[in-house]
């Protein structure tokens, strides 16, 4: 119910957020308890994103709740930005290994715009994996996938990303656009339209 994934979540937050020396607030799910079963129907999961970490200059708050990460793009003055800066409720694709696997950027792009969601971000990619990790026992796309992130770049290139088993994140940008292989896909979120 959106009852229940709002009280986890405030729950979650809390204890994240504590860590970091935020208080965060979470804000009631904007989904209903049809939705949430739709979502997870489709092989997706609900995730929150604080309006205090959604942006490139407040990552760094993800390294003092997530110690592990270890990448660039949580430390302070990193170079990798986000294209859209969102925060609140989201979903993205559950499964640990990356959707759309074997394609080109814009292949990833278009099967995305297709499928009428958006490109995520290294921030909500971030929240997802540390989320998988707490609900399923392993991070997003950990050791056997890499995902592209069409929603954050550095020095002009499209980010990939994927966890080691022990929580490093690795967020790397040498790509060439239309290189492809049956380990690499991509990643979006879905947000609720007003």
């Amino acid at each position: 119910t959106p009852e229940l994934v709002t009280k986890t979540f405030q729950t979650i937050w809390q204890v994240r957020g504590e860590s970091a020396g935020l208080e965060v607030v979470v804000t009631p799910c904007d989904r209903s308890t049809e939705e949430l079963a739709e979502l997870v129907k489709a092989g997706r999961r609900i995730g929150y994103l604080p309006e205090q970490s959604m942006t490139q200059e407040n990552r760094p708050l993800f390294a003092k709740m997530f110690p592990r990460l270890g990448s660039h793009s949580v430390q302070e003055g990193n170079s990798v930005t986000n294209e859209a800066n969102r925060f609140g409720w989201f979903d993205y694709e559950a499964g640990v290994d990356a959707p759309y696997l074997d394609t080109t950027e814009d292949q990833v792009r278009k099967r995305i715009a297709t499928d009428g969601r958006l490109e995520m971000n290294v921030s909500e990619y971030i929240v997802a994996g540390e989320d998988s990790k707490l609900f399923t026992g392993k991070f997003l796309d950990q050791g056997n996938t890499w995902a592209r992130l069409l929603g954050s770049r550095r020095d002009g290139e499209v980010v990939l990303a994927n966890f080691d088993s022990d929580g490093y994140l690795h967020v790397d940008w040498d790509l060439i656009p239309r290189y492809h292989n049956p380990y690499l896909g991509g990643r979006s979120v879905g947000v609720k339209k007003a």
